[in-house]
């Protein structure tokens, strides 16, 4: 899964995570990712852990991003953290959409 940054040095590594949570589960994976985001900040190498929200008829729509130092940071976390993927199984039984990587250029 290791790639090469496209405008080194000027590069940090973040992933998108995306998850539509039902209405009826907002409040609790809302309080769990308070939680979360002071726990994930705390990882070496994090730079920041950013949740987007949008309301939508099924749900409220989650976009949620970590960006780190290294290539090799963002894969451990992924591997082994806890991540907002298995935040969302403890909590509420979801599962994202997807989890997409990317480069943070500016």
């Amino acid at each position: 899964m290791t790639t090469t940054a496209i405008a080194p040095p000027y590069v940090a590594y973040s992933s998108c995570t995306e998850a539509l949570v039902p209405h009826g589960e907002w409040q609790l994976v809302y309080a769990s990712l308070q939680s979360l985001k002071a726990h994930v900040q705390e990882y070496p190498g994090c730079q920041g852990f950013d949740v987007f929200v949008r309301a939508e008829p099924d749900g409220m729509l989650l976009h949620c991003y970590t960006t780190w130092d290294t290539i090799e940071q963002l894969e451990v976390f992924l591997e082994r953290g806890y991540t907002l993927g298995r935040m969302l199984d403890d909590v509420a039984d979801l599962e994202p959409e997807e989890t997409i990587l990317m480069e943070k250029v500016f």
